[in-house]
């Protein structure tokens, strides 16, 4: 026979999951796989938005068009993912009686730490990302800056390698790129044409 005080408390334990905790938690799942799907539905418009200055690049190499072309898309796809979760789970916290000013000012916290802590990061990831749009850079263009000249080795998120005439290498952040003058001399790829010898 289970005691009284026992009986007690499973019941309670019992209700509060049936009556609070189970339906808090359905709605979340919701509200989660809501905005999995906004965000889905998000991705497919940025692809149709960008597709103009996809097909608008110049004659690239078919690895080097499908570099650009993710390269174009991930940057406003992450951006989109992240505004959306951070809305579910605002409306999530609050649905579990987090209160919204706690939410507000953890939030505002949290962005202005990363926006100060990453500012050149975040430079350098825009620069990077305007260059992409504009179609500037690719590997193997020669380009000459103030301080340095040479071939483009690599183009990330945040710097281009560049490979000067003596073999050695610098990195250059974006933001010094778009910052500056950048003379640039294009390697033309010739598609290669195969020739046999009728005998």
């Amino acid at each position: 026979m289970v005691p009284t005080e026992v009986q007690v408390w499973l019941d309670g334990v019992v209700g509060w999951l049936r009556f609070w905790l189970l339906p808090r938690f359905g709605r979340a799942l919701l509200i989660a796989f809501a905005a999995w799907l906004v965000a889905r539905w998000m991705e497919g418009r940025w692809h149709a938005w960008l597709r103009p200055l996809i097909i608008a690049a110049r004659d690239r190499e078919p690895a080097e068009m499908l570099w650009r072309r993710v390269r174009l898309v991930t940057l406003p796809t992450t951006v989109t993912r992240i505004l959306v979760s951070g809305v579910a789970l605002w409306l999530i916290a609050e649905m579990f009686g987090v209160p919204r000013l706690a939410v507000l000012w953890a939030a505002a916290t949290v962005t202005l730490s990363v926006l100060w802590a990453g500012r050149h990061l975040l430079a350098d990831l825009a620069a990077g990302y305007s260059s992409l749009i504009d179609d500037t850079l690719m590997r193997g263009d020669y380009i000459e800056l103030p301080f340095a000249e040479g071939v483009v080795e690599r183009v990330t998120w945040l710097s281009v390698f560049l490979r000067l005439d003596d073999g050695s290498f610098v990195i250059v952040p974006h933001r010094v790129v778009r910052g500056t003058a950048v003379k640039i001399r294009r390697q033309r790829s010739t598609p290669n044409i195969a020739t046999t010898a009728g005998g």
